[in-house]
């Protein structure tokens, strides 16, 4: 217990360090996030958070590395931290790379692949995946190498596109983490243990500067490495576990960042088909359209619909709990079971979702005509005598 308290403290003290240290740099530097129509700050706001987050995890455990044997055992070799620590920094240098010059999706996208393919080499990676009804996918070589992939680009864009409120992606990063932590801790997954645990501290350092009103923001460097590293933590975990549980705890666990991913997919895409019918079924058009940034995520809705950032807040962090327990709780449910839940958690999540978007735009709507001075009963009749 000494020694998993010291890996959460030492790199939440240096958090509480690095980022005050960080937002005067970025402030004298000029590296700042600036308001526009889509973003909820109305002043400029220091980026490089996700620097200040993953230095304050490396110094952390490099500090505890002369004092804790067992962590120098685990500091070096195939699944090691200090694996985990290059394809992080691998992750952190590409967000900031786009955080300055804006990358474009396919480029961002092919190299992402690229960090998560060197992360396969570096033996973290998917064993064989129990599906329903008695199925196995079995671990070769192509399939593990494929899921891997999929899993780690996936999931360091969908906490990519949480980053959209102050707090939310730091805060939804730090219930993750811990849950991860839970997880491998019973599994016996050992540099997840240490890494989500020192994630954990310097996150909860972190997050004293990120809550509302934000003095620093995570950027691409920060929320693009927090979601490589919750995704290869996730799957290390289960690494060793028999039948690997198909992924779908770790997918529960990190629920409301892939909900909210795989919500705005369907919804870009359905969007695009609408509007350009078959002639928009090219792969360019629709890779265009999915990553096309938009204002319906749930965060963006939750605000739509009059709650402010805080209250917002409250919603997304105890529906993200939730989500994480749940996922604790499926351990002991069958493989049928498991894939039932993810499926109705997705449907009902976009119903709910298709809900808060209508109520947003009526309420838009009529904020519009109270603006114009018009009634909305008179404007509805008026468009009654029209038709």
């Amino acid at each position: 217990m000494a020694i998993f308290a010291a890996i959460l403290v030492v790199p939440w003290v240096m958090a509480l360090v690095l980022t005050p240290a960080t937002i005067r740099f970025a402030r004298r530097h000029g590296l700042l996030d600036l308001p526009n129509a889509r973003k909820t700050h109305k002043e400029p706001v220091a980026m490089l958070g996700g620097v200040a987050v993953f230095a304050s995890v490396v110094i952390g455990i490099g500090a505890l590395l002369p004092f804790v044997p067992q962590l120098r055992e685990l500091a070096l070799g195939e699944g090691s931290l200090g694996a985990l620590a290059l394809g992080c920094a691998l992750m952190v240098a590409l967000g900031l790379w786009d955080d300055l010059y804006d990358m474009s999706a396919l480029h961002k996208a092919a190299w992402q692949v690229g960090i998560a393919a060197l992360t396969f080499a570096m033996g973290f990676k998917v064993g064989p995946i129990e599906l329903p009804f008695g199925f196995m996918l079995v671990d070769s070589p192509p399939v593990s190498f494929a899921v891997t992939i999929a899993w780690i680009v996936v999931v360091a864009n969908a906490f990519n596109l949480i980053d959209g409120m102050d707090g939310l992606a730091s805060g939804v990063s730090l219930v993750t983490a811990l849950t991860v932590f839970l997880l491998a801790n019973q599994n016996g997954a050992t540099v997840p243990v240490v890494a989500a645990l020192a994630l954990s501290g310097a996150l909860a350092g972190f997050l004293r500067f990120n809550l509302p009103p934000a003095r620093i923001f995570l950027g691409d460097a920060g929320a693009l490495s927090i979601g490589y590293l919750t995704a290869v933590l996730a799957l290390a975990s289960y690494q060793k576990a028999p039948a690997a549980v198909a992924l779908i705890v770790p997918l529960l666990v990190l629920g409301l960042p892939l909900l909210d991913t795989s919500l705005a997919v369907i919804r870009r895409g359905l969007s695009h088909l609408s509007a350009h019918g078959a002639r928009g079924l090219t792969v360019r058009e629709l890779f265009a359209a999915v990553t096309t940034a938009d204002r319906g995520h749930l965060h963006d809705l939750l605000l739509r619909n009059g709650l402010s950032v805080r209250e917002s807040l409250v919603v997304l962090y105890a529906l993200c709990i939730a989500l994480a327990s749940l996922g604790l709780e499926t351990r002991a449910m069958s493989t049928e079971l498991r894939f039932g839940l993810v499926g109705a958690l997705l449907v009902s999540g976009y119903a709910a979702l298709r809900a808060l978007e209508r109520r947003a735009a009526r309420r838009e709507a009529r904020a519009a005509l109270a603006a114009s001075g018009q009634q909305p009963e008179l404007a509805s009749s008026s468009h009654r005598a029209a038709g």
